[in-house]
């Protein structure tokens, strides 16, 4: 559809702006970005978190005739926009699997009708043809993609469904598109605009040049350094510190308890009801702390967070960009702190390997999953009656779903079934919404009969929302009032085909490419950590918003000296005994710790039946480089060789690499060289 050109003056628009948004002035860029999408051009804006890019297509919509389509990747996210919208008198709506089949049914009409400006929706939407068949019935007048490196598998966070947008965008023939995101390096912009079958969109870089942020990388020795680093940063005030690992995350949190900071526990573990309280107790608390994985920060606009701290290495600039872009928006200086240890490094290059499986284990698990209509005993059964671990399981998994081999439910799909205890009638719960939905069962069913239903059922029979009756139900379940027995957590996985694997024609040249890929990006990542020169001026180049700043930016380590600085320790000497030689590499025996122990979980064995520590020792004493070298340290042999020779060589190279060689190591009172 041919778009028709809408030409507004500069004192119009901020008209609009003051008159729909109660703003005085545009920020840097956005002018700009509006009057490219309203002229008809097909746009592509990248701006960084707190810039502004939502106001790129909100006020656009309000000012065109017809509805402007937002896809985003996150339902939370849907649901705080369309609420702001909401609260300012805009009609705007979001359609996804939390509304009923008739709450689904009902918008979808009115989006037909023309009722609504904005409609929110994930990409999974254009998989229903009657969400499809709306929008044609509709105006488009805008087609907005928010997140937008999800599309392109140069990104950090590419998603399957993204890379159909194009194609969506084909059928529905929108006069005017936008794609918007805040971390796309010059490969994924042109990625974004070849996906998205766009010619020749105007493109946008702004904003990314933040002088009240002070960049800065402090080198640690392990979990005690960075847990001391995050005490020392905790007086600057509120703060978010990223964990690589749910478990690095709760013994952070659990050690900031201890010290009596004000702190938070923010991760996918956890459920709906726990990370609510965790995030308004962080937006409502002076000076809180959270501790988090990348689960939190989509959504979080708190003004005043004093610093954002990495306590380990991210697998990305953008990534960490995006995330360190939450402190400081009140334009008050903040602090951003890596806190890195090259064995990160080696961990995030293990973790990137097992996301893209090799093709045996595809094979594998394409065999069991073809012999089943529907396979819904979760992906650690899968894992386990494959032999694998359940995060390559997951990623092949993935990788299956994006090539249209298989179909995967939505998460905790299905009914409960309940039974009501013997007295349950007369028991009285403290909780008002336990009363209520205990009331709701009461008169729903006798007791000790089993029955099934859905939840969303019980909760409006008891005037609640799910969330509510969800927890009232684990209420009334702890107190022995009712059996429950939940439905599937997981999501179903349901193979498409029935066909050999060698017949899926899967292309594993392009899972080996992303591989390549992802790992290019840890690089660059660790160059920015390793950088001699301006941090600032790294970051601007990387996003490509070049000559931005001088060669001293006095606002990162490297310019203008470090900020951060660890807490004195007392450093007891490390006892030497003869399990340990005294000169080895500390950073080989670290990672060769990681490397055991993850090995023995896979295994379902003790550590020490891998290699004991006097071996693990010898080893990173050694580095050996060479199967003659492995088998010179006492207790490795040929059979371990064969099994472990290749990642301990491996650790051993990347450590001399890193410069860490054997040193000399403390002797212990009391204990004499020989």
């Amino acid at each position: 559809m041919r778009a028709v050109p809408v030409e507004l003056t500069n004192e119009a628009l901020e008209d609009g702006l003051r008159r729909h948004f109660g703003l005085q002035s545009f920020r840097p860029g956005q002018a700009d970005v509006i009057q490219s999408v309203l002229s008809g051009r097909n746009t592509v804006v990248v701006m960084p978190t707190g810039a502004g890019k939502s106001l790129c297509y909100q006020l656009p919509a309000l000012l065109l005739d017809g509805v402007t389509v937002v896809v985003s990747p996150l339902i939370a996210l849907m649901q705080d926009q369309v609420d702001a919208l909401q609260a300012k008198g805009i009609s705007a709506t979001f359609i996804n699997s939390t509304l009923s089949d008739a709450e689904r049914q009902d918008r979808q009409r009115r989006l037909r009708q023309g009722e609504y400006k904005l409609v929110y929706v994930a990409p999974e939407r254009f998989r229903s043809e009657a969400f499809v068949s709306a929008l044609l019935d509709a105006k488009v007048a805008l087609y907005a993609i928010d997140e937008a490196h999800c599309i392109s598998q140069w990104g950090h966070d590419f998603r399957p469904d993204y890379a159909q947008l194009g194609q969506v965008r084909k059928r529905l023939r929108p006069p005017r598109t936008v794609a918007l995101t805040a971390t796309a390096t010059p490969e994924v912009r042109d990625d974004i605009t070849r996906q998205l079958l766009l010619k020749d969109p105007n493109v946008y870089v702004a904003g990314f040049d933040r002088p009240n942020l002070f960049l800065e990388v402090l080198s640690v020795s392990g979990d005690d350094d960075k847990r001391r680093a995050v005490q020392a940063l905790a007086p600057l005030g509120s703060g978010v510190v990223y964990c690589s690992t749910r478990k690095q995350a709760e013994s952070l949190h659990a050690h900031l308890e201890q010290q009596r900071v004000p702190a938070v526990l923010y991760h996918a573990g956890l459920d709906d009801d726990e990370r609510r309280r965790a995030q308004e107790a962080f937006m409502t608390t002076a000076g809180s702390v959270a501790v988090a994985t990348n689960a939190f920060g989509m959504g979080i606009d708190k003004p005043d967070i004093r610093f954002v701290a990495h306590a380990g290495i991210p697998r990305a600039v953008e990534a960490y960009y995006q995330e360190i872009g939450r402190a400081g928006r009140d334009g008050q200086p903040a602090r951003v702190v890596l806190l890195f240890n090259h064995a990160d490094v080696f961990t995030q290059e293990r973790l990137i390997q097992s996301n893209h499986p090799a093709e045996p284990l595809l094979r594998d698990l394409w065999e069991v999953l073809r012999g089943v209509e529907s396979f819904d005993r979760g992906v650690s059964t899968l894992a386990a009656q494959l032999g694998s671990s359940e995060f390559e399981v997951s990623a092949a998994l993935k990788i299956l779903e994006r090539e249209g081999a298989l179909s995967r439910g939505q998460r905790g799909e299905g009914r409960y079934t309940l039974m009501l205890k013997e007295g349950s009638a007369s028991y009285h719960p403290r909780s008002a919404e336990a009363r209520a939905l205990l009331s709701a069962l009461v008169t729903s069913q006798a007791p000790k009969v089993r029955w099934s239903t859905a939840l969303s059922l019980v909760a409006r029979r008891a005037g609640l929302s799910e969330d509510v009756a969800r927890h009232a139900l684990a209420l009334l379940e702890r107190a022995d009032v009712v059996e429950v027995q939940r439905p599937f957590a997981g999501r179903g996985i349901t193979p498409l085909k029935q066909v050999p694997f060698h017949e899926l024609g899967i292309n594993l040249e392009r899972v080996r490419a992303q591989e390549r890929t992802q790992l290019l990006l840890l690089k660059r990542m660790t160059d920015y950590a390793y950088a001699k020169r301006c941090r600032r001026a790294y970051v601007l180049r990387y996003f490509g918003e070049v000559g931005a700043v001088g060669s001293d930016c006095g606002a990162c380590d490297v310019c203008a000296g470090a900020r951060t600085t660890l807490p004195a320790a007392s450093r007891a000497a490390r006892p030497v005994g003869p399990l340990s030689p005294e000169r080895y590499s500390a950073l080989a025996a670290e990672e060769l710790k990681r490397f055991r122990r993850g090995l023995a979980v896979d295994l379902g064995v003790p550590p020490f039946i891998i290699f004991n520590d006097a071996t693990l020792y010898g080893l990173a004493a050694a580095l050996p480089s060479s199967r003659a070298e492995f088998l010179s340290v006492k207790g490795t042999g040929e059979s371990r060789w064969e099994r472990f020779g290749a990642q301990v060589v491996q650790v051993c190279m990347l450590a001399r690499a890193a410069g860490d060689v054997p040193q000399a190591v403390p002797v212990a009172a009391g204990r004499r060289r020989r």
